[in-house]
């Protein structure tokens, strides 16, 4: 697996070319809805909303993919849906939003329909998070 590192100049390239990226996540934060080796499309950030999946980077260079809980002024406060801790994400730590990503029978899954929408409200609980983290170790 290549670390996101190495590929992260390509992205930031492709993001200058107002071109999507894809890669593999890795990492529990984002469960139920990603699993290790699903492959997420990220594009340039234009606008945000409650409720997306953003890609960002964290002061001590950890890349991280996490959902907007609320935004205050200049402050995002970001969590994965496997996670009941709010984080506070400077703007200038964004890199992409999500916009598709890919299970492992390579069909395009959007973010958006009536099962996503359910999905995205529910986990805007604490206490569904809280399940989460418990089900999916």
């Amino acid at each position: 697996m290549i670390r996101v590192e190495k590929f992260y100049p390509l992205m930031v390239e492709a993001f200058n070319e107002n071109k999507t990226f894809s890669f593999p996540v890795k990492g529990s934060s984002m469960r139920p809805l990603f699993k290790n080796d699903y492959v997420v499309t990220l594009k340039k950030i234009d606008d945000y909303k409650i409720g997306d999946i953003l890609f960002f980077r964290r002061d001590d260079g950890a890349f991280v993919l996490h959902r907007l809980r609320r935004i205050d002024n200049d402050i995002l406060y970001i969590v994965g849906d496997h996670q009941t801790g709010l984080e506070r994400v400077r703007k200038d730590q964004l890199i992409g939003k999500v916009i598709d990503y890919k299970k492992y029978n390579n069909k395009i899954y959007y973010l958006k329909g009536v099962k996503y929408k359910f999905y995205k409200f529910i986990v805007k609980f604490k206490i569904v998070r809280f399940i989460f983290s418990h089900i999916y170790k």
